[in-house]
């Protein structure tokens, strides 16, 4: 059996379909799997194969651009394609219009793929539906795992929340990195992580705000160290925010992989971010996160997997139409009050 998952985005997209990619190497075993991503659309998006390396889950990946026209590109794609002869493709695709689901199956079958699953006709099946009568929409993680019963029993009761849907199986050497990391930096003892990046404007609570979560909390708690984690281009401005932490500070933005990243988080006593890929990371490294989301995505959909976690999301501004407002939704994170954070991040780490 030769399967191809068709599966576009970066870390985060990454992490909220492992449950999938873990069912299916579950019901195929031994067959070949490769994954169809795209390349990293920035400095900030770790490509699939980097998150999923050393699981088992894949055996090979093919890469194009997101949202590319080079149609000779997408021409070599379609041959080399055809040359693996796939007997399965699994569509695990973000939501997509009715035509672009059409366009998409077409092209995956005069690849010569005889069995498509997974392709979201129904419009459910492209977004996230409303859980009873409350505000929150299912989980990213369960939408997926819906569309893909057609690979055999797939039942009610697998639960994306538990930790062995989303277990990133971290190696000796992995975790090894992660040790060398923290021993040079002199790390000993209970330590928190947070991550200040995010791929939208949009998302970022702000210098401002972070600036005081920093100086309120290493008040009160003076000997927890603060880990900063995130891309290379993050390190100039979390060095600068690392400055209002009174305490043990350390900064390891872009000198770790997002698997030695994972396992520094796996041993923090906390994460502080934003709605983001590393959020998503600690999350599945089965670190407790106090997470800060915007208005731009329905409330649910992409909160963090696992149990216990804090999370902000401002109900009272979600419109779709304003979705992609950039400064209504600066104003939709903001709206935290400042106490209410430092109290929930107390909390969590009493």
């Amino acid at each position: 059996m030769r399967i191809l998952i068709h599966r576009l985005g970066s870390l985060g997209d990454t992490v909220v379909a492992l449950p999938c990619f873990h069912l299916i190497r579950q019901r195929y075993p031994s067959a070949h799997i490769a994954v169809l991503t795209n390349s990293p659309v920035s400095s900030k998006a770790a490509p699939l194969e980097a998150i999923v390396e050393n699981m088992g889950l894949i055996d090979a990946a093919f890469y194009y651009p997101m949202g590319s026209r080079d149609y000779p590109a997408l021409a070599r794609l379609h041959s080399d394609l055809r040359k693996e002869r796939f007997d399965l493709y699994i569509s695990l695709s973000i939501g997509r219009s009715l035509p672009t689901c059409f366009r998409d199956y077409l092209y995956f079958k005069t690849c010569g793929i005889r069995r498509i699953i997974g392709m979201p006709w129904a419009t459910r099946d492209r977004r996230c539906v409303k859980v009873g009568d409350g505000p929150n929409h299912e989980l990213e993680a369960r939408r997926l795992l819906r569309r893909i019963r057609g690979i055999g029993p797939i039942f009610d009761d697998v639960d994306p929340n538990n930790p062995q849907w989303t277990d990133l199986k971290l190696t000796e050497d992995e975790r090894a990195g992660a040790r060398r990391l923290l021993d040079q930096a002199g790390v000993a003892g209970k330590f928190i992580v947070a991550s200040l990046g995010t791929k939208w404007p949009g998302n970022d609570w702000g210098t401002e705000n972070w600036s005081q979560l920093f100086a309120k909390l290493s008040s009160s708690h003076p000997e927890l160290r603060l880990i900063l984690l995130g891309s290379a281009d993050e390190s100039e401005r979390s060095e600068t925010l690392l400055h209002f932490w009174s305490g043990p500070r350390s900064n390891f933005c872009g000198k770790a992989t997002p698997r030695v990243s994972a396992a520094i988080l796996s041993q923090a006593a906390l994460f502080l971010g934003h709605d983001s890929g590393p959020m998503h990371l600690a999350a599945a490294s089965g670190t407790r996160c106090l997470a800060l989301f915007s208005a731009r995505n329905p409330p649910g959909q992409w909160f963090p997997l696992g149990k216990n976690h804090t999370v902000f999301y401002p109900y009272a501004f979600y419109q779709k139409e304003l979705w992609d407002d950039v400064d209504y939704q600066r104003k939709a994170i903001c709206s935290f009050p400042m106490a209410d954070v430092v109290a929930a991040a107390t909390s969590a780490l009493a």
